[in-house]
């Protein structure tokens, strides 16, 4: 199924759809589509999904020795080229990727389609839109850390006085979502860490809300990009980060059945 394309819209987002059921490749040009997905749900069937890697990407399994995070990346990669075939149009063998300058992945093809992923233990999350950077990033929550300490090294002084403000009982989660939303915007703006980590700010509220972000030495900046934070759950924090204010966030739980039986069988899969 070819993807369908719609003018841009003139609003500015303000909330999170929860209206993406179907991955049926339609992507007006004013949404960012945001996809997530239960790996542990889709583990039985590894070895059909590593059919859709290329060799490169099949190496790079290969090197993993412990099995979880191999088929985390096994089933993240096989989720990536399915999401983009359905939205280019193509098969997912037939993706092609390759790295920009800052090593940020990007599509071979010319096309306007734009994603970003991420990945953790047992989830994985996709962000796609069309002609503007996106990032995208999900953690699962850990306490086998020191939240205030790692505040204090990496977030600017607003956010790190905003983690010790939280209660004790939340200040693991209060870092993964704060580390989430910052992650999302580093990723998005493409050029690693030429902006120190430190040099921006963004306050995480409840529920999948817009963020405020601060750029604090370029403040006009920050009028350039939409953040917002993404609820996945309890036990994982999530945000994205795109260029531009006007447009919608839609965000859907990404169900395989309906797709990858074919895709597998498919013999026009390269």
């Amino acid at each position: 199924m070819k993807p369908t394309h719609t003018s841009p819209g003139s609003a500015t987002a303000t909330s999170v759809r929860l209206d993406l059921t179907r991955l049926d490749g339609a992507l007006p040009e004013n949404e960012v589509h945001v996809w997530h997905a239960d790996l542990a749900t889709q583990e039985a069937a590894i070895g059909a999904y590593s059919e859709l890697l290329d060799a490169d990407e099949q190496q790079r399994a290969s090197r993993f020795i412990i099995a979880a995070p191999r088929v985390q990346f096994v089933l993240s990669r096989a989720f990536l080229r399915i999401a983009l075939g359905q939205y280019l149009g193509t098969p997912p063998r037939a993706v092609r990727f390759r790295t920009a300058e800052h090593g940020k992945p990007e599509l071979a093809t010319n096309t306007d389609l734009r994603f970003n992923l991420s990945h953790t233990a047992g989830t994985t999350v996709i962000a796609i839109t069309r002609g503007r950077r996106v990032g995208v990033d999900v953690e699962r929550i850990r306490e086998n850390l020191n939240p205030i300490e790692l505040g204090d090294r990496f977030f600017s002084r607003k956010e790190a006085e905003w983690l010790r403000s939280q209660p004790a009982s939340q200040r693991f989660s209060a870092f993964f979502a704060c580390w989430a939303a910052k992650e999302s915007y580093i990723k998005a703006w493409g050029e690693g860490l030429s902006m120190p980590l430190a040099g921006f700010g963004l306050i995480p509220q409840g529920g999948n809300t817009k963020l405020e972000l601060e750029v604090y030495a370029k403040p006009e900046a920050s009028r350039g990009w939409s953040v917002w934070q993404l609820d996945l759950g309890p036990a994982l924090r999530s945000a994205v980060a795109v260029e531009g204010e006007h447009c919608s966030i839609r965000m859907g739980q990404w169900s395989p059945q309906d797709v990858v039986g074919n895709l597998l069988r498919s013999p026009d899969s390269p």
